[in-house]
């Protein structure tokens, strides 16, 4: 699936934790926007890695990621909701390159 923003005219795609699993070394960032509790459980253990603790319920941490906006950025969480929430933000925010994973998450992609 494609979400698009029409402000910016940017478009994220949607993929499944299997697909993202094995795409994984394609991104130049990844963003895990879970909460601080699940990070602490396990994360992935990648240099690409960014932990930013539920982006989608603070935007004011969008401009601090915008050094990020030109890369090939995954959004992920643990389930989808998450993500989505989070790369709408990342979009409107000018985000031209982003996945994100909408089905399944970090438990499905270690």
């Amino acid at each position: 699936a494609v979400v698009s923003t029409q402000s910016t005219g940017t478009m994220a795609a949607e993929v499944s934790a299997a697909e993202a699993k094995s795409r994984l070394g394609e991104f130049e960032v990844i963003i895990d926007v879970r909460s601080q509790g699940e990070w602490d459980n396990g994360h992935l253990e990648l240099p690409t890695v960014h932990h930013v603790e539920r982006l989608h319920a603070n935007p004011e941490k969008v401009p601090e990621l915008a050094e990020l906006a030109d890369k090939k950025v995954l959004v992920h969480c643990e389930a989808g909701l998450r993500a989505k929430k989070a790369g709408a933000m990342l979009l409107a925010a000018g985000f031209k390159d982003l996945t994100i994973v909408a089905e399944g998450g970090y438990s499905l992609m270690k």
